[in-house]
């Protein structure tokens, strides 16, 4: 899928969440293409970069790129990681801001609840609440899940 994004963040692997177009989009005579086919709570991934750049009124230039729906790495409760199984999710509550686990436990990417699909189990979390965790690969299903 081809779309816009800041050419300071056009760059092969990188994921973002698109949360919306902003106002000064939606007068844009780029605005399909920036914001056309993004599902608003869906992660992507840069997965090319044209060197084709454009002036934009909110990030100087946006640079053209291809992206795909990418995968996110969760910890999810031990007793629901299994492989293909869909989920509803929601980030935990934790205080522990330095423990290595946080950016799975509460990450960036996930902006609000979703409907996952866990793709592959990828360990334990050891968790210093003692929480029993698995480390998983999950894929956005439904970015339209609320609880």
């Amino acid at each position: 899928m081809i779309t816009l994004i800041s050419y300071l963040t056009a760059k092969e692997g990188f994921k973002f969440v698109f949360t919306g177009p902003s106002t000064e989009c939606l007068n844009c005579r780029f605005n399909y293409v920036c914001n056309g086919k993004l599902k608003v709570g869906q992660v992507y991934e840069v997965v090319k970069v044209h060197n084709i750049r454009n002036k934009c009124p909110i990030n100087e230039y946006v640079t053209t790129v291809e992206v795909r729906e990418a995968d996110v790495d969760l910890a999810v409760g031990k007793k629901v990681a299994i492989e293909g199984m869909t989920l509803n999710y929601s980030k935990m509550s934790c205080e522990r801001v330095k423990c290595g686990n946080y950016p799975k436990c509460v990450p960036d990417l996930i902006v609000k609840p979703v409907k996952v699909k866990i793709v592959r189990i990828l360990g334990s979390v050891n968790c210093p609440k003692k929480l029993e965790l698995s480390n998983v690969q999950v894929k956005i299903v439904d970015v339209g899940v609320t609880t």
